[in-house]
């Protein structure tokens, strides 16, 4: 079995260096472009040409992130940028943007391709479709479970990449558009405003009842304790979170799964508790959870009273400012207590000044203002900190061995032999001369050749293939030193060179006729009244919960459409024995799933949904082959749906109408807080007694709703309404609208239909947005 990858975050250099020197096995980090940490430091040219080098003389490769959605007057930028990288040698990239995608395999050979966990894939069907189409490597979402990631990666053979410890999105990873609807800030451009980590009230509309806290902030993964079964799974990396952290919680998290993995191998115990709790010390949200890898889903995955650093417990407060200590603290400790927090300054046991205090003391605090009883938190454990320092402070703290062979004969000129990764490397110095007075005896020679310094590099034997007692100034003998490091590092040094002429051909133009106007609903209500109002091309997800479809109930000259959900997991063949046993009655499908596109798109139209993130005309080109329509990203503006639009080989939607899907979920706050038991998802099917809604600090209310398959849907407060943009976006030449009704009754439905039918508008009949039709997101 070959050794899994431990991949680690790199937000900067020294994270960089903690995070080899701590004995990771791959990092990944950003660029100064096209981020998915936009606030990181991220790594400019220079710093990403001393990264590269740094790894790869440590034998470690590095991954470069381009995992934001690329404009498409940003796409030359982009591609040239990726030019750069492999010309430089870096292993690989990992993409989001599917127009990347698309020019990164036309283009590139020696960079590796992997599909970022924004693209959501998370079914063995979606990821043998990525993988066919040219992703290498395909970093699952993290609501995996361990069977699935075992599916993928060792039945189907696909080179898979998990994440095992940091931070959790509520929602699946680029299905979010909540922090964009919101405030134009777009997670899938790098700059989420982390809307999920806010105080929210739960209402069902229908009884009253309400329940409030941080009921989207799921605490932090931590799978140290299952990394043998995660080995045994197939899978390929094991990713670490954390690119936005500082180094010592990079070099703390990857010495401790460094160790946990190789006591594995070599089949030795390994202190799992401990481990826990210093993971814990270096950041926790109210502990830590096992996510969805055993299929978990409900409140004990969430962080309901703090969505921060929770800290661990050291006390209890005895008074205002003393704490009967549970654990040790020292000055410089961090302390929060409720929402406040202080740094320690002063400690004071028994009226004496302490630098440190132990548990069963009570120590005085200065800055301490508690309540008596509150338990109180270190979230800063100075030595612990402390003790990782010197994995970022000395920049070669691993260095390379190296064996040399001297010549030194007087009269020829010295030579140095030595060998680095399998290759030889000889170099030549200056002629050995008869000594005057006092030769260079051996010893003299050994303790200058091994002076390496500030490299890579040190001397770990010395042999003489020849030694006369000859002479040679020591400053000669330093200088061939340095000449054979210099080649051994330029050796090292990667230099591809750039590809000259860059193919940014599209392809051929082949636009099938499709419906001018898809009028998406949630129920045979909203059906009928849709076609009612006069629509005649409508689809319908079955696999809402509340929805069943009577076939033989449907109008004639109705063309039916099935709207699919993005996430199909372990009810995949369900759905797809749906589809194929009612294909011959409907008109096609609307989807985002690799999956279900990839097995039907020779069976029926398919039109790919929003959620895919459509974002510049070549990510259109890379589904050509497989959709015949695609609605385009809900967070372009006008000028940008003008630019994806013109010359596209597809027919493109343009969302004019609906509430938009906000996020979409494995974990279910209807169930995880007003559910009961049940043998499901342990909710008692509690989103079917009653109607709810998520309400902000704003109140703004966002509508929960549920599928069969216990996901939650969460939808923007208002809707988007382009109704009135209609004739400025047939002037772009989009002609092609879809409208989504989500909790709309069957008149609001019909009246609504009927007003885009006869052109006319329904401004001023409730709370409307523009999304991002006019301000486009940064």
């Amino acid at each position: 079995m070959e050794k899994i990858e431990l991949l680690a975050p790199a937000g900067s250099l020294e994270s960089l260096y903690a995070a080899v020197n701590s004995g990771c096995d791959a990092v990944y980090l950003g660029g100064s472009k096209f981020s998915a940490r936009a606030y990181a430091s991220n790594f400019g040219e220079e710093e990403m040409k001393e990264a590269v080098l740094y790894c790869h003389l440590n034998s470690v490769k590095i991954y470069v992130t381009i995992n934001t959605l690329i404009k498409d007057k940003e796409v030359r930028e982009a591609i040239e940028y990726v030019n750069f990288l492999q010309s430089i040698g870096v292993d690989g990239v990992i993409v989001q943007d599917l127009g990347l995608a698309y020019l990164i395999r036309k283009n590139f050979k020696d960079i590796e391709l992997h599909g970022s966990t924004q693209i959501s894939i998370h079914n063995g069907e979606g990821a043998k479709a990525l993988n066919d189409l040219g992703f290498k490597r395909i970093v699952l979402a993290r609501e995996c479970t361990l069977k699935e990631i075992e599916y993928i990666s060792k039945d189907l053979g696909i080179e898979t990449e998990i994440f095992v410890h940091g931070a959790l999105c509520v929602s699946y990873s680029g299905q979010c558009l909540m922090s964009s609807m919101i405030g134009g800030r777009s997670g899938n451009r790098g700059k989420c405003a982390q809307s999920c980590r806010q105080n929210y009230k739960l209402i069902n509309e229908k009884t009253g009842e309400e329940t409030e806290g941080y009921l989207l902030s799921p605490k932090d993964l931590a799978f140290i304790e299952n990394i043998g079964e995660i080995i045994e799974s197939g899978t390929a990396s094991l990713k670490i979170e954390g690119r936005m952290k500082r180094p010592e919680y990079v070099a703390g998290v990857v010495s401790m799964y460094r160790k946990a993995i190789d006591a594995y191998y070599a089949g030795e115990p390994f202190d799992y508790d401990t481990a826990m709790k210093n993971l814990a010390k270096l950041f926790n949200r109210e502990g830590f959870s096992k996510g969805y890898l055993f299929k978990n889903t409900g409140s004990d995955m969430m962080s309901f009273k703090f969505p921060r650093n929770t800290g661990v417990v050291i006390g209890e407060a005895v008074s205002s400012n003393e704490v009967l200590l549970k654990e040790n603290i020292v000055i410089g400790d961090g302390i929060r207590f409720g929402e406040e927090g202080f740094t320690i300054s002063s400690i004071s046991v028994k009226g004496k000044s302490v630098e440190e205090a132990y548990m069963g003391d009570v120590a005085k605090l200065k800055e301490g203002k508690f309540k008596e009883g509150e338990k109180i938190y270190k979230t800063s454990d100075v030595k612990l900190l402390k003790s990782y320092e010197n994995t970022f402070k000395t920049q070669y703290l691993k260095k390379n061995p190296l064996d040399i062979e001297v010549y030194f004969k007087i009269g020829d000129k010295m030579k140095l032999t030595t060998s680095f990764k399998g290759k030889v490397f000889e170099v030549y110095g200056e002629e050995v001369q008869t000594p005057l007075k006092r030769p260079l005896f051996k010893e003299n020679i050994e303790e200058n050749l091994k002076k390496t310094g500030n490299t890579p590099f040190e001397v770990n034997s010395i042999t003489f293939s020849e030694y006369e007692e000859g002479f040679m100034a020591i400053s000669a003998l330093n200088n061939l030193r340095r000449t054979l490091i210099e080649k051994i590092i330029n050796w090292v040094k990667i230099d591809r060179g750039l590809v000259e002429k860059l193919d940014l051909n599209r392809e051929t133009k082949n636009i099938k006729e499709l419906p001018s106007l898809l009028v998406i609903v949630q129920n045979l209500k909203q059906l009928k009244g849709a076609y009612e109002g006069g629509a005649r091309d409508i689809a319908i997800n079955p696999f809402m919960r509340g929805t069943n479809i009577d076939f033989s109930q449907i109008p004639e000259d109705l063309n039916l459409y099935l709207r699919l959900p993005t996430i199909i997991k372990e009810e995949y063949r369900m759905v797809s024995a749906y589809i194929e046993q009612n294909i011959d009655k409907i008109k096609g499908l609307i989807t985002s799933n690799f999956g279900i596109t990839s097995e039907f798109h020779n069976r029926t139209s398919i039109i790919f949904d929003y959620k895919g993130n459509l974002f510049n005309k070549y990510s259109i080109d890379f589904l050509e082959s497989m959709v015949d329509g695609v609605t385009l990203s809900l967070e372009l503006n006008k000028s940008e749906l003008k630019d994806v639009s013109k010359g596209t080989p597809l027919t493109p939607y343009v969302y004019i109408y609906g509430k938009v899907e906000s996020m979409i979920s494995e974990y279910c706050p209807i169930g995880a807080t007003f559910g009961g038991k049940c043998e499901v998802k342990g909710c008692n099917i509690a989103c079917e007694k009653g109607d709810f809604v998520l309400r902000d600090r704003l109140k703004e209310d966002f509508r929960v709703k549920t599928d069969k398959f216990c996901r939650s849907h969460i939808y923007n407060s208002h809707p988007l309404n382009l109704i009135d943009n209609i004739k400025e976006l047939k002037g772009i030449n989009i002609s092609n609208f879809r409208v989504d009704f989500v909790d709309e009754d069957e008149d609001r439905v019909h009246h609504i239909v009927e007003a885009i039918l006869s052109g006319d508008n329904i401004e001023g009949e409730g709370k409307f947005t523009k999304g991002q039709y006019k301000r486009g997101v940064e």
